[in-house]
């Protein structure tokens, strides 16, 4: 990994950063020396150490579309001249690997590390009470970030060595690094999922499932209440050590001990938690709530847990991914692959459907499609109707910001938005979200569906009845095609379901991996011909079978004898 020596200075960046996040103006004033600040200065200070914290927030991601999204079969990009496109179409390298965000995670990892060696010295308040609070909140915050970044990097790197070993990242708990310390081995993928349980345990002995001000008081409210409410909590952790265990014990991975039975406990006790019949019809588009209340709504809302800070005023990702028609780049375009995942309103997949119409494609389908999907004839939230077929801008191939499927993303975008140069420009709040319930009830589905089938229940739920849930709330007006599945053909369609609900969230690179599935990571990529309504092939895909698990970075390997993956340069 990148070779860390941390002197406990916190420069000029940090500073800067600190402010914004906390909106402090004038407290470092009195302590600047040549633009840093020395160990004793910042421990000293608890705005200052509590800043250490929130620079690994600033580390995480805050935008949906990475590069993987355009690495499997949902989507490409109109931006031709993106790395991803290569690493697609068969020249993945450890050298050339857009994917890799390695030395990110360890940079926010040693910060949560520096943050956690200095937690105790810091006198967070004249009160002992709320100074005790004001620790055990923030250390909570520590190790659940701790996990967060470890689950991030095993995802990244984790696979087999060219002996078969299973191995993980190298875990780093302390912050200070010199040149050789630093030439740490990997640990095994079962130390590393054991490490992230571990902190995802300690988070939970220390924060609340949730930031709420019911309950408490005044000291309570001023130390963990909901004024936190985008910072990592309690049922984010749990979905933390489910998602993780949902990998490890998949295909791919199962060699690392964790179960399935291990994974539904997880996930159903999330479930529990978090109140099932809470589920609403709003969800679907998680993305449009929190509008005007960023408090009312989350200490209402049962489907996000864990999200950015949010952004008052934005349309940068609608200036990126609206069709050209309403002025944006129309950086992705959703394949004709995707869209086929999309059933009826009924419930029944495109195979078995008897209200597809191929004339009419768009007609009687999963309600999802709309609102996740701009097609043909797609009428926006300012009731414009797109014309993708022979509209001046939209069609395929018609300007550099066009489709080169027939299709543009709608999901997470709000409609709301109007971009220059049309008159009455809009703007509105935006965030990112990185844990939500859905995920939760799709990793239960997943795994005890494979335990217990579709009826075996586990925590009180079954796979079936989860399943059906999310497609009622979806808008579906059937159950009678997932009754009458059985463990295998549920599996499927559990995939499925997945593939829609987490559609551009950017998990579905990786859920091919998991699964083995090199068949469907190697499926082209297709678009849909308006004139003739017939596909058309636009990007290949070319994956090895060692591709089933990433690259460490070739960077980090002229370091030091760190083991590579098999496959690997």
């Amino acid at each position: 990994m990148e070779i860390f020596k941390i002197n406990y200075y916190i420069g000029f960046l940090f500073l800067t950063i600190l402010l914004l996040l906390t909106g402090c103006s004038d407290f470092l004033e009195p302590y600047e020396v040549t633009g840093k600040y020395d160990a004793q200065i910042v421990w000293n200070n608890p705005e200052m150490a509590e800043g250490v914290l929130l620079k690994a927030y600033d580390i995480l991601p805050t935008n949906y579309l990475m590069p993987s999204e355009f690495g499997a079969d949902d989507a490409v990009t109109n931006n031709l001249t993106h790395t991803i496109i290569n690493v697609a179409t068969g020249g993945w390298s450890s050298r050339n690997n857009p994917l890799s965000n390695y030395t990110t995670w360890y940079s926010a990892l040693i910060q949560v590390n520096i943050f956690l060696e200095n937690v105790d010295q810091v006198k967070w308040s004249s009160s002992e009470i709320k100074k005790n609070l004001f620790r055990d909140r923030l250390k909570g915050e520590a190790y659940g970030l701790r996990a967060y970044l470890g689950y991030l990097l095993l995802q990244e790197v984790g696979g087999k060595s060219e002996t078969g070993e299973l191995l993980g990242y190298p875990i780093v708990t302390s912050s200070t690094l010199d040149t050789e310390s630093a030439k740490l081995p990997r640990n095994t993928y079962a130390d590393c999922v054991a490490q992230i349980f571990d902190d995802c345990n300690k988070a939970n002995e220390l924060l609340p499932l949730r930031w709420t001000d019911e309950g408490l008081n005044s000291e309570e409210k001023e130390t963990k209440g909901a004024r936190y409410h985008n910072r990592i909590n309690g049922i984010t952790t749990k979905l933390i050590k489910a998602r993780v265990a949902l990998t490890a014990a998949s295909d791919a991975f199962k060699e690392s001990g964790i179960t399935m039975q291990e994974t539904a406990e997880l996930a159903a006790e999330i479930i529990a938690l978090n109140g099932f019949d809470k589920m609403d019809a709003k969800d679907v588009q998680f993305y449009l709530q929190a509008r005007t209340s960023n408090l009312s709504y989350f200490d209402d809302n049962s489907e996000v847990f864990w999200y950015s800070t949010i952004v008052p005023q934005k349309n940068a990702w609608e200036s990126d991914y609206y069709p050209p028609s309403l002025n944006g780049k129309g950086l992705v375009s959703p394949s004709q692959n995707l869209v086929d995942a999309f059933g009826d309103k009924t419930g029944n997949p495109m195979s078995v459907s008897t209200l597809y119409d191929p004339a009419n494609p768009y007609q009687n389908r999963d309600p999802r499609l709309d609102k996740y999907i701009f097609h043909n004839n797609s009428k926006t939230d300012k009731n414009i109707i797109l014309n993708l077929k022979n509209g001046d801008k939209d069609p395929v191939g018609k300007t550099i910001y066009s489709t080169r499927t027939g299709y543009y993303m709608r999901k997470l975008l709000d409609g709301n938005v109007v971009l220059p140069p049309t008159t009455g420009v809009v703007s509105t709040p935006h965030y990112y979200v990185y844990a939500r319930f859905t995920e939760a009830l799709l990793i239960f589905a997943e795994a005890a569906n494979q335990v217990v089938g579709p009826d075996g229940s586990i925590g009180g739920f079954t796979a079936r009845d989860i399943i059906n849930r999310i497609r009622t709330r979806a808008g579906i007006t059937s159950t009678n095609y997932v009754d009458g599945l059985d463990a295998t053909d549920l599996a499927s369609l559990i995939r499925n379901e997945r593939r829609i609900e987490l559609c551009f969230e950017g998990f579905r690179f990786w859920d091919l991996r998991r699964w083995s599935d090199l068949t469907t990571m190697n499926e082209t990529v297709r678009g849909l011909d308006l004139q003739t309504l017939t596909s058309f092939d636009v990007e290949q895909r070319n994956y090895e079978p060692y591709m089933i698990y990433g690259p460490i970075p070739y960077s980090e390997t002229l370091k030091y004898n760190i083991i590579q993956n098999r496959g690997w340069d």
